[in-house]
């Protein structure tokens, strides 16, 4: 049997479809009315997200040791110095740390956040896993964080950084976006002043084993560098990042997550094609009979 002119499978005009959606509105009705309630109910339902931000400027340190040994490379070489300092920008070794999986499982095993990240696996009454043999694992927490809770944003043409932290805490996500920064910084610069050391210890036995007046200038040079370079290191407040705008406590209505609007609207649509397809169907069903 032929199939009817006003059956969607044709090519209908602009009138055969509305013609075709009227004798089926009620279908359409229904199906638009439920899907719109079911995705309101779950957009209040789900549990809202909140962001906090820190924005920061990583900061440019060098190793001193590059510079003076551009100056004083050829006496630094007759004594056998092989120091490479390749100084200059650090902000994309300074991000990249923050982003790594030792100092992210670091920071979730200090705060003791595998219980919040898999609070759904968690007793809270026993302080146990539900289920020991599904207990997740440092790898799983790491992934978690790195990919649904931490975000960063770097802009290579100033090199500002945003590191934003999405969680249903909004007081936790502030102090945890707050707290990576911070602790990040002081890992960095505890591993720039242990550098730092290390190249003063060096040049302390080079310069003891050299009788060449020349050489013993160039070494103290260096050394001299090196010496204000851990102080820097010891005494400037910011380090690695310097902050430029700390995070803050996000207001109760200032939510990331979820956009109550998109979703119904989203339901809406959903629940109007499943209802096109729906009436398509009932009416080929009587075509056939």
């Amino acid at each position: 049997m032929s199939e009817p002119a006003d059956s969607p499978g044709n090519d209908l005009s602009l009138m055969e479809l509305l013609r075709f959606l009227g004798r089926h509105k009620l279908i359409l009705v229904i199906c638009v009315v439920v899907f719109t309630a079911g995705a309101v109910v779950l957009a209040f339902v789900m549990k809202p997200k909140y962001r906090s931000e820190v924005v920061v400027f990583p900061a440019e340190s060098s190793s001193g040791l590059g510079g003076e040994l551009g100056q004083l490379g050829g006496l630094a070489s007759l004594a056998g110095i092989n120091i490479g300092g390749a100084g200059g920008k650090k902000s994309e070794e300074a991000l990249e740390y923050l982003r790594s999986r030792i100092f992210t499982a670091g920071f979730i095993q200090r705060h003791a956040l595998m219980p919040i990240l898999f609070a759904n696996k968690w007793d809270s009454a026993r302080n146990q896993w539900r289920n020991a043999d599904d207990a997740p694992t440092i790898a799983e927490g790491i992934a978690r964080f790195s990919k649904k809770v931490r975000q960063i944003e770097e802009d290579k043409r100033t090199g500002i950084a945003k590191i934003s932290i999405v969680w249903t805490d909004r007081v936790a996500a502030a102090d945890w976006a707050n707290w990576l920064i911070a602790e990040a910084d002081r890992a960095l610069r505890e591993r720039a002043i242990a550098e730092q050391n290390r190249s003063i210890e060096f040049l302390k036995v080079e310069a003891a084993q050299t009788s060449t007046v020349e050489i013993a200038n160039a070494i103290s040079k260096l050394m001299e560098t090196e010496l204000k370079n851990a102080m820097v290191a010891r005494t400037r407040d910011a380090y690695a990042f310097k902050v430029l705008d700390p995070a803050m406590v996000a207001d109760l209505k200032d939510r990331d997550s979820p956009n109550k609007p998109l979703i119904t609207v989203m339901g809406a649509g959903l629940g109007f094609v499943i209802g096109v397809i729906a009436a398509a169907a009932r009416q080929r069903r009587r075509a056939r009979r």
